[in-house]
């Protein structure tokens, strides 16, 4: 058989591997799905959410924590239609899985809700972090050549497939370069398989190649480089770059949504428009997202953005998430300006805007002036004011919000992936004048450094950061006087006064200084936040240290979820045996509260982790099993009103193997268990156990299927005001659904049944068709029935129209 015949039944062969994971249902009125991409060592992890009752939820936040970790860092997720995206940067991603919940902040609703639904805290869903099998996992599938291969010219053809890659990378921006030259126009996209030759010819020896993955947005989210050689000892022209022409890419998509909730129908008209413009080394990219969903009583829920970026420089206008620094600003939306200028030794990131618009409060009732006092009484919590034009009347408001500003600066000397050192300044500030019934208005400033220092190929890395933060809570009377200072603290000494006047000297440059700024006293600095880290890699073992105290006070208005009122440490092993088929993973925390030592007991958290991993080169399946014990502890008697003392023990057993009985299979088992016991006077003892199989069929005709089953069972105590009620909940959620492709994958359907029984009961029917009118002009309908039991059932059905151009 000629080679080149062999190689392409070989990658059309290889394009019929799929690898997803199996879907584990849980209940919840509001997710449809979560998916998170493929795990690459040094790339980001992107989590994506398809959600069924968009209409109702305000704002969503991932909560997250890596192994050996006691507390779930939060971000927030970014909403666009029926979807939210996060994005975990690299240095947050560590082996062997990550354990998240989402926090659901529902519209008119005070009490947020929790995916899972049921002790999120004690039973996370977790994210493989660590399968060694990379040619499976990786988002981009080398096919041809593969790394290190010695090829004959003649025979030499790139190929490589994206089935692992998710809804949100576009597929028609994939770009390829061979030895840095940009050969992405020959590029020939099959559904996930992309196939090219290169121009010109290639000279005898190595070669690198190069793919880039670019989001719908044209972020880059995956990139990827490998080697080959080119054998023959007879020398080839050189490739020479192509002149440099414009390349233009465009999506357009068009959605028609009609949710009927509680009887409640909604209609939802979304359109969104995302372009991007390359020349040589020069892009331009554009956004454009517009829904009814904007009100003026909301805020925004329409995005635009705008840049353009070179080698050295990038600037851009409208929404963007600059992640600048970890303890000062990172992930927090701005709308307006941002830029970055990258010189080598020296680099600037700038970003200026609106992180919160202007929204008037509301008028809750209207009432005569004289029942001011009264009115007051039963609600000292409200805004009140005269009426407008009505001096016998006064208004009870709902509190607005005020524009609030921010600007942040970051110079830094050293290149970014290298060693360097960083200096930042935030300052955001409330409009006063923004509107007329607001809370009280404020102001934040943040200074702040990062260090970070490789050695020996970055197999020793030194990382460090700290910042301090003032905060003022009120700036409406502005920044107060000595008169003033003598009069609100006469029962201080006259030496505490001379520091407070001394504190607004120094800060009253930067930020409105009164009796509501925070510190106004250093001592334990109680707005100081710092970490040093330490890690090493050495004989396939990697072990990292962590120190960190972060004050009780400390706030940045860039960066809403850092934990406060903490100090101590965090270490972390890995150690890699028997040719990386056995994973050890241990690691050890422990954490004080009571930084400023203004509680009357201080509460240590203590958390300890094991891990072992098994992948198998034979029949047998790969085995994770992990356990975790986690205390809490004060040193006020258990027995006392305000004792703290409990422990957690939580046990996770997953098994996963492929086999081939017909058709080839995936499944994978999980059982999860967490045993609470709390023994102090709340007794708020817990128990929590699920179990989860399941398994996805993919047959020679394309058909996909999958099949699931969860069982979960709780107990947990509730306290009322009387006495301690124990509670217990147990159902069970199977799922069934199909793929199956139609006309040579013109038409796509999409089917499942997701039932609940037990103390839940509910079914979900799915229906999905994608028809494809031309290559790049894609139809898609859907209809979500909810089969709910005593309640009225819900429909949601929806159009969406795509053109790739």
């Amino acid at each position: 058989m000629p080679l080149n015949l062999f190689r392409r039944m070989t990658v059309l062969s290889a394009s019929l591997f799929i690898c997803i994971s199996i879907p584990i249902a849980q209940i919840s009125d509001n997710i449809v799905t979560v998916e998170a991409s493929a795990f690459l060592a040094n790339e980001p992890l992107r989590i994506h959410v398809e959600l069924a009752h968009a209409s109702t939820i305000e704002r969503i936040e991932l909560a997250y924590r890596i192994f050996g970790q006691s507390q779930f860092k939060r971000s927030e997720m970014e909403i666009q239609g029926n979807s939210a995206v996060v994005i975990i940067p690299t240095k947050e991603i560590a082996p062997p899985f990550l354990e998240y919940y989402l926090i659901l902040y529902l519209r008119n609703s005070d009490n947020p809700e929790t995916y899972p639904l049921e002790n999120p805290t004690e039973l996370p869903l977790k994210i493989d972090l660590q399968n060694l099998n990379v040619q499976q996992d990786e988002t981009i599938i080398i096919l041809s050549p593969e790394q290190g291969e010695m090829v004959a010219p003649d025979d030499l053809f790139i190929s490589f497939s994206l089935f692992r890659a998710d809804t949100t990378i576009d597929r028609s921006a994939s770009k390829v370069s061979i030895d840095g030259i940009d050969i992405s126009d020959n590029i020939i996209m099959s559904d996930n398989l992309a196939v090219l030759s290169p121009t010109g010819e290639l000279n005898s020896g190595k070669h690198s190649i190069q793919v880039q993955l670019f989001d719908h947005r044209g972020n880059i989210v995956y990139n990827r480089s490998w080697e080959f050689s080119i054998r023959g000892l007879e020398l080839y022209m050189a490739a020479q770059p192509p002149s440099p022409t414009w390349r233009h890419t465009a999506h357009l998509q068009a959605e028609a949504r009609n949710e009927n909730i509680t009887s409640t129908r909604t209609p939802y008209n979304r359109l969104s428009l995302s372009a991007t413009s390359r020349y040589d080394q020069f892009r331009v990219d554009g956004l454009v997202y517009v829904t009814n969903e904007e009100t003026a009583k909301r805020q925004p829920q329409n995005r635009y953005f705008i840049g353009g970026e070179s080698q050295w420089l990038k600037l851009g206008y409208g929404d963007h998430y600059p992640a600048i620094s970890d303890l000062i600003m990172s992930g927090k939306r701005i709308r307006g300006f941002q830029g970055r200028v990258t010189l080598g030794f020296f680099n600037l990131d700038v970003s200026k805007g609106d992180i919160l618009r202007q929204i008037e409060g509301d008028t809750v009732k209207t009432f005569p002036v004289d029942s001011l006092v009264s009115e007051q009484s039963r609600d000292n919590l409200a805004a009140y004011g005269p009426l407008p034009n009505d001096s016998t009347h006064w208004a009870k408001y709902r509190y607005g919000t005020q524009t609030r500003d921010l600007f942040v600066i970051r110079p830094s000397f050293g290149k970014r992936e290298e060693a360097h050192i960083g200096f930042t300044y935030l300052k955001s500030k409330d409009d006063i004048t923004s509107i007329v019934y607001g809370s009280k208005p404020k102001e934040n400033l943040v200074v702040g450094s990062d260090l970070f220092v490789p050695f020996d190929n970055h197999n020793i890395e030194i990382t460090g950061q700290a910042a301090f933060s003032a905060t003022n809570n009120d700036i409406t009377g502005g920044t107060f006087t000595d008169e003033e200072i003598d009069s609100n603290y006469s029962d201080y000494s006259e030496s505490n006064r001379n520091d407070i006047r001394r504190i607004r000297n120094i800060f009253s440059r930067f930020i409105t200084v009164n009796g509501t700024l925070i510190p106004l006293n250093l001592k334990n600095t109680p707005t100081l936040a710092y970490e040093a880290g330490l890690s090493l890699n050495y004989i396939n073992n990697f072990l990292k240290f962590t120190y960190l105290r972060h004050g009780n006070n400390f706030e940045s208005f860039g960066q809403s979820y850092v934990r406060t009122d903490v100090v101590g440490f965090n270490i972390v092993d890995r150690l890699r045996l028997v040719r990386n088929q056995l994973l050890l993973t241990g690691g050890f925390e422990r954490l004080n509260d009571n930084t400023a030592e203004t509680k009357p007991s201080t509460t240590t958290y203590t958390t300890s982790n094991v891990s072992i991993s098994w992948f198998s080169k034979t029949d047998l399946p790969n085995l994770t099993l992990g356990y975790q014990f986690s205390s809490s502890v004060n040193d006020i008697p258990s027995n006392a009103q305000w004792g703290i003392d409990d422990n957690t023990h939580r046990v996770h057993v997953q098994l996963g193997k492929e086999f081939t009985l017909a058709a080839r299979h995936q499944a994978t088992l999980s059982v999860n268990t967490s045993r609470r016991d709390d023994q102090s006077l709340r007794d708020l003892d817990a128990k929590n156990t699920t179990v989860s199989i399941g398994v996805v069929t993919f047959y020679d005709i394309p058909l996909q299927t999958t099949v699931s089953v969860n069982h979960s069972s709780n107990t947990y105590t509730v306290l009322s005001s009387s006495s301690a009620q124990s509670i217990t909940t147990a159902y069970t959620t199977l799922y069934a659904g199909a793929s199956y492709k139609l006309f040579d994958t013109k038409l796509i359907l999409n089917g499942s049944v997701n039932p609940t029984f037990g103390d839940i009961q509910r079914t979900l029917i799915d229906a999905r068709a994608q028809y494809f009118l031309f290559s790049n002009l894609s139809l898609l309908s859907q209809l979500s029935i909810y089969l709910n039991k005593n309640i009225s059932n819900d429909v949601i059905w929806g159009f969406i129209l795509r053109a790739d151009v």
